[in-house]
């Protein structure tokens, strides 16, 4: 049986799934993700994966790295 994936039609349904991610990178402070794994993690389409972290990287959450990963932005 296939899991459902996320709909992200609207900001009323991408926010929860931003929190979500937002708390695994906290918890989880040395998380490195590439494109597929950051997908694979939350069962995203690829779609709603580039959104996702379109999202988080304007928001200065994320970053991406030079070898291709996305990690928390370090805060001063």
């Amino acid at each position: 049986m296939r899991e459902r994936h996320f709909k992200l039609a609207d900001t009323s349904t991408l926010e929860p799934v931003l929190q979500r991610i937002r708390g695994e990178y906290h918890e989880s402070p040395g998380l490195r993700l590439n494109h597929w794994q950051f997908q694979r993690l939350w069962n995203l389409e690829p779609d709603q994966a580039r959104l996702v972290i379109d999202r988080l990287v304007k928001s200065r959450f994320l970053r991406f790295t030079r070898d291709g990963m996305f990690v928390r932005c370090e805060r001063p």
